[in-house]
């Protein structure tokens, strides 16, 4: 799947602003809970860990992307390329900040839900967002063109039947021509009921309205006990 190429583009997308609310929204979560330190699970380039240490909170971020862990090192941020499931330590608390859970298909949440229980020490948290049916039916379809002096993307999303499909196309200026690069990136429409029986407790929902008045995403709160 294509998230190579989507963390290359990504600052280019124009996100910035519902990304930092969404941030703000899980740090005053994490905050109201009393918790003081965190894995960030997919950390991408590490904006949300800076954040929390801002604030004052410990962080450690894990990621499957060795350019989104490179980015982030050279922000003096701990992380690593490494599965959930192979982490060996215990936290108060795990994170899975924009998205991480919807590029996760059932069979594959399943592994993974498994994986944080065993990673949270007794009665720690996790928090994750996933996108509602609104958000993936009105917000994330379309077509989007960025136009830069040394990148050219366009990008086409379509959902059908609980899924998300973004094809991705970039041209990227290389001595002097542009290199092509075409993959896409599939995302999982998932029912709170679902998520709900993977094996940690579900101890609140606070829905989000990012792009508009509608509520476009939940952040869930889960416990293990």
């Amino acid at each position: 799947m294509g998230l190579e190429l989507y963390g290359r583009i990504e600052p280019l997308l124009g996100f910035e602003e519902q990304r930092e609310r969404l941030y703000d929204i899980f740090l005053e979560k994490l905050r109201f809970l009393g918790v003081k330190s965190f894995l960030d699970v997919g950390c991408g380039s590490g904006d949300f860990m800076q954040k929390a240490q801002r604030l004052g909170m410990e962080c450690e971020g894990v990621d499957l992307s060795q350019q989104m862990v490179d980015r982030a090192r050279g922000k003096g941020l701990r992380a690593n390329r490494q599965d959930l499931c192979q982490v060996q330590k215990e936290y108060e608390a795990i994170t899975a900040v924009f998205d991480v859970i919807n590029y996760m298909n059932k069979e594959e949440l399943e592994r993974f839900f498994g994986c944080v229980k065993k990673a949270l020490k007794s009665g720690g948290y996790f928090l994750c967002d996933i996108n509602t049916l609104y958000g993936f039916e009105e917000v994330a379809p379309g077509a989007m063109i960025v136009d830069k002096e040394e990148t050219f993307v366009a990008i086409e999303a379509e959902y059908e039947e609980g899924r998300l499909v973004t094809q991705i196309t970039a041209f990227f200026a290389q001595s002097g021509c542009f290199t092509k690069k075409k993959d896409k990136i599939v995302q999982y429409y998932h029912e709170i009921d679902f998520l709900k029986n993977l094996g940690l407790r579900l101890v609140d929902i606070d829905f989000v309205s990012l792009y508009g008045d509608e509520v476009d995403k939940a952040l869930l709160t889960f416990q293990k006990e």
